[in-house]
């Protein structure tokens, strides 16, 4: 059986996050209201290189602590290796194989051009190195767009916050979609 890189696709790799170096990049996209909101649920506001800095090392530490999580930084592949994102697994329940898949681009040309790839690495960590059973993703419901890369995956509706996302004025729904490990395979062509 020949063994492949769980953390590469076609154009992305998953890498250690690099509190000091992606601190930069991750400031500058806090003032993107859409970035900011997608990381935070609280108000959001922009942050420093030094608030970020802070806040990267305080979740890979909670991360280490707890056991319970995973970061991972997305960057490119080519020779920039450009941080694109961050993708996390969270809120794992050991014992009922269970957890959160949670993707964070920098903008939405970002998303659009990586995400599709994104929850692919994301599946493929999930599944064949966590061996959890289920994974979820929530999705505000105006990201139709999101939602239909996620479905294309295999996600399915599972369940309806209603009206809990105050955006631009209005309340909208958080979606929650969830795959299972063997639907994942089934549709891979693994057994």
């Amino acid at each position: 059986m020949e063994l492949t890189n769980i953390f590469e696709g076609e154009r992305l790799r998953l890498t250690e996050v690099d509190p000091k170096a992606d601190s930069e990049k991750d400031s500058l996209w806090s003032h993107s209201i859409e970035y900011a909101r997608n990381r935070k649920s609280n108000p959001v506001r922009p942050i420093s290189a030094l608030e970020s800095r802070k806040k990267l090392e305080e979740e890979l530490k909670e991360a280490e602590e707890e056991g319970n999580r995973f970061h991972f930084a997305i960057r490119s592949k080519d020779e920039k290796k450009e941080l694109v994102g961050f993708l996390d697994v969270v809120n794992i329940e050991w014992k009922n194989g269970q957890g959160f898949l949670q993707i964070y681009f920098g903008n939405e040309a970002l998303c659009r051009e990586y995400l599709a790839e994104s929850v692919q690495l994301g599946l493929t960590y999930v599944f064949d190195e966590l061996n959890l059973y289920h994974v979820c993703m929530e999705i505000p419901a105006y990201e139709t767009a999101i939602a239909a890369v996620l479905e294309k995956a295999g996600f399915q509706h599972e369940a309806c916050l209603r009206e809990i996302i105050f955006h631009e004025g209005k309340y909208f729904d958080r979606i929650m979609v969830g795959l299972l490990a063997e639907e994942w395979r089934s549709q891979k062509g693994l057994k």
